[in-house]
């Protein structure tokens, strides 16, 4: 038998929530009738109406929890690329925010960097490893032997082992 992957997709309900060192994003029963949002940088509140039916609002609460991702991820990844750019002598032309699945990021022939918010999900030191390793594409546009000498550099020779950790993470939440 092969190694195969199963992933169970978790029901957003009450209890669910996102809890790294770079974001936590939680549900907190309200006293209104309507969903409210409170969000701080870091930090994302859903509060929910009492006797909330939340198996029925699946696919909404997705895209609620979706742009929660997608509104942090703007606020700090651009500034996590740049520090990190700075930090090692990187620069880039531009950067953007998509809500791909399969790919955590990717950098163009130009230098322009796009970046998954579902990066958010993730603990910092995996994010920093994505956000490095698209910065290692604005020198070398390929996966061989100059590139991984320098993702070692920048990652004080941990490449692989951060590559390895992070081929086993999954979204755990979805339609």
């Amino acid at each position: 038998m092969g190694h195969e992957r199963v992933q169970i997709l978790q029901m957003i309900d009450a209890d669910f929530k996102i809890e790294t060192d770079q974001l936590t994003l939680r549900f907190v029963q309200g006293n209104g009738q309507r969903f409210l949002v409170r969000r701080e940088r870091g930090l994302v509140e859903l509060f929910y109406p009492p006797h909330t039916d939340f198996r029925a609002l699946q696919p909404w609460l997705v895209k609620v929890v979706c742009e929660a991702l997608r509104y942090q991820a703007r606020l700090i990844l651009p500034q996590r690329l740049s520090e990190l750019a700075r930090r090692h002598g990187f620069s880039y032309v531009r950067v953007g925010i998509n809500s791909a699945r399969t790919r955590w990021g990717s950098c163009s022939g130009r230098r322009h960097i796009n970046l998954s918010l579902f990066l958010m999900m993730l603990p910092q030191h995996l994010s920093d490893y994505v956000l490095l390793h698209e910065l290692c594409h604005t020198v070398e546009m390929n996966h061989g032997p100059r590139f991984w000498a320098l993702m070692d550099k920048v990652t004080d020779g941990q490449a692989k082992a951060l590559r390895a950790e992070l081929r086993n993470v999954r979204l755990n939440f979805g339609v």
